[in-house]
């Protein structure tokens, strides 16, 4: 008989880092799981962001449910009809994969590292004000 392990009835906490990295360019540091549980705190930090560029940073999330992806699609799609931008950093396989998978990744650009995006955010000059 296999061993059996406890399954968690909890998420993992998810906390969420703000850093102005200049006028008009903010970046979202997510660390955690963002599933059912802690979605409210993904909408909650989306939602306070304001005009310009967002980068999400989910370099240290360990879990992305489809309602986090589905709430991150919906958060570009404001930010570009607000005339702003909203990209994301998914350093892991398994988060690119999942962009793929649904689609996101056509919806939303994605960056291997949050120094990727910096840079090429800064270059193109979609951070300034």
């Amino acid at each position: 008989m296999s061993p059996t392990l406890p399954v968690p009835s909890r998420s993992a906490p998810l906390t969420a880092r703000r850093t102005e990295y200049r006028p008009g360019l903010l970046v979202l540091t997510f660390a955690g799981e963002i599933d059912a549980l802690t979605l409210p705190i993904l909408k909650r930090e989306l939602a306070a962001s304001p005009p310009g560029t967002t980068v999400v940073d989910l370099s240290h999330v360990a879990f992305l449910g489809l309602a986090g992806a589905r709430t991150l699609a919906a958060a570009a799609e404001l930010a570009g009809e607000q005339g702003g931008r909203l990209v994301v950093v998914a350093s892991s396989r398994t988060l690119a994969r999942l962009f793929r998978i649904t689609g996101l990744a056509e919806v939303v650009p994605m960056f291997a590292s949050l120094s990727d995006a910096l840079r090429e955010l800064l270059a193109s000059g979609a951070a300034a004000c």
